[in-house]
């Protein structure tokens, strides 16, 4: 099996960064409107119980790809009220394979283990992975047989989850990935944010938004 670890150094620097991004979001107010987008219609949550973090994402997106390393690292020091998901972006074709493919990967219980690699060879290898015969070759590095990916890779569960995601994904509203989604109230892009870090930070400044109005008020 193949595994793409990233570099330690690579991890350091993103440590580094993460601590910046943490001490400067409490200091700073951010604007609805300037910074993020309260979503006109709020979507329903999967745990009414915690704040969710969604990322709405495609594996053919190099944005994507670079912030990748940045939001692990982010979302590994989450507290036990908050909860990550993900939603792949389905716009085309191939971000149509890419969808049906994290899904697959998903119901294989191979995805923590491909999510990063499989970043790593669309865009650092540069390996074409935009069809679901390509991506069987890909996912045999990880022990999955080519047959049993191909049944589930077209099976009534996988088709029905990329469905639920381009549902969602359309009630997202969002005019490019990577987009985070707060709690299914507010939606984060880089456009807005300005780049990569200028977006978890935002994302933090919501996240304490929320996690305050959670706060049951004293009688």
């Amino acid at each position: 099996m193949k595994y793409f670890k990233w570099p330690v150094c690579m991890a350091l620097l993103i440590s580094s960064a993460l601590l910046t991004v943490l001490a400067s979001a409490a200091d700073f107010e951010y604007e609805e409107g300037t910074h993020y987008v309260e979503l006109q219609v709020p979507i329903k949550t999967r745990n009414p119980g915690k704040i969710e973090v969604m990322e709405y994402f495609s594996y053919g997106c190099p944005h994507c790809y670079e912030f990748e390393p940045l939001l692990n690292n982010w979302k590994n020091g989450f507290g036990d009220d908050v909860e990550f998901k993900r939603t792949p972006a389905i716009w085309n074709r191939d971000y149509q394979v890419y969808a049906q493919t994290y899904y697959t990967a998903e119901a294989l219980n191979v995805l923590e283990q491909s999510h990063a690699p499989l970043f790593q060879a669309i865009h650092g290898q540069r390996r074409r992975l935009n069809s679901p015969e390509l991506m069987a070759q890909f996912f045999q590095e990880f022990g999955v047989d080519a047959i049993d990916f191909a049944k589930t890779y077209s099976s009534f569960g996988v088709r029905a989850s990329v469905q639920q995601a381009d549902a969602r994904g359309r009630a997202f509203r969002a005019s490019g990935v990577p987009a985070l989604i707060i709690n299914g109230k507010y939606r984060i892009e880089g456009g807005m944010a300005g780049n990569n870090a200028n977006m978890l930070r935002i994302a933090d400044f919501l996240i304490e938004k929320e996690r305050t109005s959670m706060i049951p008020a004293e009688e």
